[in-house]
């Protein structure tokens, strides 16, 4: 069994956490043309406060700056209010990623290894804000619109105004159904994360038992609470 210092697991935990800055911003929904950024984040935040649940496909791209590596993946995800997802790849290996009650888990069957650790004060404060319901867009990010350039999509640039574990945002709408199809994050060590969206469903209804993990007996449990 590999070190617990491993850097793979601690790249597997800082993507994690991405993704949880990520999921806060992908329950966002509509924008309208080429308004002012203010504007776009007033009618996001007007769209995301009537959205309880959703589901989606992902695909997601990350590249680990101090390596220089690429890495693909893809799955599924399910999102609840308040601060409740379920990140669940398929390839290229399995692994399941779970926040909920301010923990985040990370199962990776490959390593017979289920870790626990709380959700960083950061994360909490900016991102998860959204899921929990006390955030504000204008109020927690300076908003910027980006260059579409030959994408035919709606772009926005969302830099925290305070001190957070991520440097930037980027968001980019569909321009015809003004749903987030794609949501990037930036790290304050150079390192990206995006996540595309597909097959988007809202406010279908969710069962408790979504986030559940069930391990197989002999699992390690690693608790870094």
């Amino acid at each position: 069994m590999r070190s617990l210092f491993d850097p793979s697991k601690r790249n597997r935990r800082s993507r994690a956490q991405a993704l949880v800055a990520l999921a806060a911003v992908a329950l966002l929904g509509s924008a309208a043309g080429p308004e002012p950024a203010d504007s776009v984040l007033a009618a996001l935040q007007a769209r995301y406060e009537g959205i309880a649940d959703l589901r989606a496909d992902f695909v997601q791209e990350a590249h680990v700056a101090s390596i220089d590596k690429f890495d693909r993946s893809s799955g599924r995800v399910v999102m609840q209010r308040p601060g409740r997802m379920r990140w669940e790849y398929s390839t290229p290996e399995k692994r399941v990623i779970v926040v909920d009650e301010g923990m985040l888990r990370v199962y990776t069957p490959s390593d017979s290894q289920l870790q626990v650790l709380p959700v960083s004060g950061a994360f909490s404060s900016m991102a998860l804000g959204f899921l929990l319901g006390d955030g504000d867009l204008r109020q927690s990010f300076i908003g910027e619109r980006l260059d579409a350039g030959s994408r035919d999509e709606i772009g926005i640039r969302l830099r925290p105004r305070e001190d957070s574990a991520f440097e930037r945002l980027e968001l980019w709408l569909a321009k015809d159904s003004h749903q987030v199809v794609e949501s990037i994050v930036f790290d304050l060590f150079g390192n990206r994360t995006s996540v595309r969206f597909a097959e988007i469903r809202e406010n279908v209804g969710v069962d408790d038992g979504v986030f559940e993990i069930e391990v197989p007996e002999g699992t390690e449990i690693v608790d870094l609470r």
